[in-house]
């Protein structure tokens, strides 16, 4: 080999310590800097080259041959499901404690407290059947009551519009990041179009699809080119430069807004498997919505249970005319028909109609039987004036289709033996209006006359066998509450949104500490270590100045050759 290629062979030592020596630096500076990955240059030896005689071959020096990110792909994809993971059960958590402080559980104001309050208010007119100022207590604690149910069913459903709204600001924010990785997707393979790695970009990529993979589960697919295509259940979200995105989509489906996600501009929906976006939708439906869902229920069956004693009862306040609360929809259709309308079946039974002469006292009871799956609202009008013969009273349905109910004048209505629970499913002689959380409230005519609350029983003037039924009601087994109390439904309610937030809670805990092992993994791996950084450019000085060394000396031998020529 001549001195001129030990010349060259010394250059590439320089070249390739330097070109080190400029990596490791870059790593040290960024050790801090988020989402950097730590470069390794690969420095490999120059092809050797023959003596020309002996067939002995001499080395030419050292190439570098690539600069690199240090990357674990299998462990970034496991950072990534990690991420989801976590941001799903902090917004889980979130949510079900904003529900579960929406109900004031044990405080002055919680449902289960003015449950104990009503009721026991008619334990206390029990006591003093004719007390009027008794009566307007009860009567304000169901207004009460009421209110506290329709207020924590409107909070609910303002909660639902701030997911709705989080849904809507998320999917603005994937959008503006896939866009992102598509423009650095196109700057990527522009780069790495002749060879090299483009870090800096790469970088730059991985953070914005870990940023995607807290709201879904995607799948990354590295091209040729080096871009890449992202994918959320199989769909693409981001085809090399192309970034389709998603879009919220919102239908109307039985009266509910239905929230999904799809492919934007295209017809495809996507269902996210875990992320943001999963609990999000999660907590809308089975968070928010059930819990909607249980107060409505809830609702219903307090109304239909204190209607079905108080229509039973008696008033102080005779009247000659009832109007039912509750609409029928289709008068021809039996009662206990889906679409009739009626907030609660009516059973095969019967119900006393009293037509009681004011003047005299003298009193005529007439039987209604009836059976919800047999019969109409047509042919109950039609059985309530046949037993009537006629006479003192009558029935009519409103154009709206409520029953009405009405005694000639000096003549009083009353009612009592519903078995049927016929009265109270049509609004006849009820404490409450209304099918659900939404629209319950009191009679306006209790409201106007707490006289018009029922306290008596068996028309026996200044009893208390109505409110005695009332106060029972708190502790009474259900049927169509699995055979809790009005109270213990509630109660159990309760509990299960309490456990759902603990278990919430402890997923946030397991799923961070789940992605800090996994993050302090990916930095042993793919951090910057400053002593080992320290060490490399320790060790690439060294390099640069033997290669400095090396070059002087054969310097001097060239100088040498020429004094000698």
């Amino acid at each position: 080999m001549s001195l001129n290629g030990a010349l060259q062979i010394g250059r590439s030592g320089l070249m390739a310590s330097q070109t080190a020596l400029q990596v490791v630096g870059s790593n040290l500076t960024n050790a801090a800097t988020e989402g950097y990955t730590r470069r390794v240059v690969n420095l490999e030896s120059k092809r050797d080259q023959s003596l020309g005689y002996g067939g002995q071959f001499i080395g030419r020096g050292v190439d570098v041959s690539g600069i690199n990110r240090v990357v674990d792909e299998a462990l970034q994809a496991r950072i990534r499901t990690a991420l989801g993971d976590e941001a799903a059960a902090g917004a889980r958590r979130n949510f079900f404690s904003q529900l579960e402080a929406l109900q004031y559980e044990l405080s002055d104001n919680d449902i289960s407290s003015m449950l104990s309050e009503f009721f026991n208010g008619f334990s206390e007119l029990a006591n003093n059947p004719e007390d009027g100022a008794t009566r307007a207590i009860v009567v304000q604690q169901g207004v009460s009551i009421a209110s506290r149910i329709g207020s924590l069913r409107d909070d609910y459903e303002l909660l639902r519009e701030q997911i709705d709204l989080q849904i809507f600001n998320t999917v603005e924010a994937i959008n503006d990041t896939v866009e992102r990785i598509g423009r650095l997707n196109f700057e990527i393979a522009q780069m790495e179009v002749e060879s090299g790695e483009a870090a800096s970009l790469r970088d730059q990529r991985d953070v914005l699809i870990n940023e995607l993979s807290k709201h879904f589960e995607v799948d990354v697919i590295e091209l040729p080119s080096g871009s890449v295509n992202i994918l959320v259940n199989s769909l693409p979200i981001v085809l090399g430069p192309d970034a389709p995105g998603v879009e919220m989509r919102r239908r109307s489906e039985g009266g509910e807004v239905e929230v999904r996600l799809g492919i934007r501009g295209r017809g495809y929906d996507i269902i996210p498997q875990n992320g943001s976006l999963s609990a999000l939708l999660e907590t809308r439906e089975q968070g928010v919505n059930e819990a909607i869902e249980q107060l409505d229920f809830f609702a219903n069956a307090l109304i239909s249970e204190v209607n079905r004693v108080h229509a039973s009862g008696q008033s102080q306040i005779p009247s000659s005319r009832y109007e039912g609360s509750v609409r029928v929809f289709l008068p021809e259709e039996n009662l206990n028909f889906g679409d009739v309308g009626l907030p609660s079946r009516i059973s095969n039974g019967s119900f006393m109609v009293h037509v009681t002469h004011e003047a005299t006292g003298q009193r005529v009871a007439h039987r209604i039987d009836v059976d919800g799956n047999t019969t109409s609202m047509n042919q109950l009008v039609d059985r309530i004036n046949q037993a009537m013969g006629g006479g003192n009273a009558a029935a009519t349905m409103a154009p709206d289709g409520r029953l009405i109910l009405e005694s000639a004048a000096g003549y009083g209505l009353s009612f009592s033996d519903d078995t049927s629970g016929a009265l109270a499913a049509l609004g006849i002689n009820t404490f409450f209006v209304g099918d659900s959380a939404a629209n319950i409230d009191v009679a306006e005519s209790i409201k106007a006359s707490p006289g018009r609350l029922a306290v008596a029983a068996d028309h026996i003037p200044g009893s208390n066998g109505t409110a005695l039924a009332m106060a029972r009601l708190q502790d009474k087994p259900i049927e169509s509450l699995g055979g809790l109390s009005l109270r213990g439904h509630w109660q159990d309610q309760v509990n299960k949104l309490a456990v759902r937030t603990a278990q919430a809670g402890t997923d946030v805990e397991t799923t961070s500490l789940v992605r800090e092992s996994l993050d302090a993994q990916f930095q042993a791996v793919s951090g910057v270590s400053v002593d080992e950084e320290t060490i490399s450019m320790l060790t690439y000085q060294r390099q640069f100045q033997a290669a400095s060394r090396f070059i002087a000396t054969i310097d001097e031998a060239l100088q040498e050759l020429l004094r000698l020529a």
